[in-house]
């Protein structure tokens, strides 16, 4: 369609301005050929790992950052030293001569390697220069040093770094279309649950997920129970009962109840929070319906005790009359 409309259609908007207008400016509508881009959203979508991979540069930003930002470091610490011992030195001027010359040579022979061998080389040659061989070995031995911080440690930290993150945007990745794609199966067997089409499910209709064998399928492929679902939205039941409404919950409601019990999902700090809530919630739900028992039998104790009050003195005049 894009291709129709930047061969067809917007060739003949700029024949139609340009024969009306005259010199009317068509560049802006030139800029429409950038709606070509929109084909990389298509990419993105055929090619997902594509997409994970974009979204692990992203996560990791700030990882590479603080390792460059270490690197960078390092590398003017050490460019510092090496300008102090050699900086001097004619003969290897080309190279440690500057410190731009000597951060130069570490990051790209100590860092990424290139023509390590000739470096090492050149300050082996020192000696031959008529320099102390303690002066070469030692910077041989403050190079190598640099190696080892920098590509070594913190370039393998980096990637090990850039795979844990990409490895995790991935899982996440897969777990949010899983989500996604339970949710629709969800919404279809909830809709098929609620039987007069008001967007809630009532009590009675949630029984239903036990007989209805789609819905069982649905479970099974969450590795859900019905029982445990029906056991672990009572809940939600209880709180318009106690208000005095009619006992029925809406569907996300019970698609995020179903969806937090659903198996393999790994258990979280919120989970946790919510056991601690639910506890609390049963044991003052039940705290107050013992209250409210105890309440009932002491008002029909004293009803009892005032009844019994009431019959005594009449007892107590009767027995006295024949004497």
């Amino acid at each position: 369609m894009l291709m129709v409309a930047e061969t067809w259609v917007l060739t003949l908007v700029v024949l139609f301005i340009g024969g009306i207008g005259g010199g009317m400016p068509t560049g802006p509508l030139r800029l429409l050929r950038l709606l070509r881009l929109s084909r990389l959203v298509r990419l993105l979508r055929e090619m997902p790992e594509l997409l994970t991979l974009i979204n692990g540069m992203r996560v990791a930003a700030r990882a590479v950052s603080s390792a460059l930002l270490l690197i960078c470091l390092l590398n003017y610490v050490f460019g510092i030293v090496l300008l102090m011992f050699l900086g001097n030195i004619v003969e290897i001027s080309d190279h440690f001569g500057t410190l731009g010359l000597c951060m130069w040579t570490l990051i790209f022979s100590g860092t990424f390697l290139d023509g390590m061998k000739d470096v090492v080389d050149l300050l082996r040659t020192l000696e031959l220069h008529g320099y102390s061989w303690l002066l070469g070995w030692g910077m041989i031995s403050i190079f190598s040093m640099y190696v080892l911080l920098t590509n070594v440690t913190v370039m393998n930290m980096l990637i090990g770094i850039l795979c844990e993150v990409v490895s995790e945007v991935k899982r996440e990745d897969e777990e949010g279309v899983a989500i996604d794609f339970m949710k629709e199966h969800l919404r279809t067997m909830l809709t098929d649950l609620d039987q007069d089409k008001n967007e809630n499910i009532s009590k009675k209709e949630l029984q239903a997920v036990v007989e209805d064998e789609r819905a069982q399928k649905v479970l099974s492929e969450l590795q859900v129970k019905p029982e445990d679902v029906i056991d672990l939205t009572e809940y939600l039941f209880e709180e318009d009962e106690d208000a005095g409404r009619e006992q029925e919950v809406t569907r996300e409601e019970l698609l995020e109840v179903i969806l937090k019990i659903r198996g393999g999902r790994t258990i979280s700090n919120q989970d946790i929070i919510d056991v601690r809530c639910d506890i609390r919630r049963i044991v003052q739900r039940q705290t107050g319906l013992v209250l409210r028992e105890v309440n009932h039998l002491q008002k029909r104790m004293a009803d009892m005790v005032q009844k019994m009050a009431s019959m005594l003195p009449s007892h107590g005049t009767s027995s006295t009359r024949p004497g």
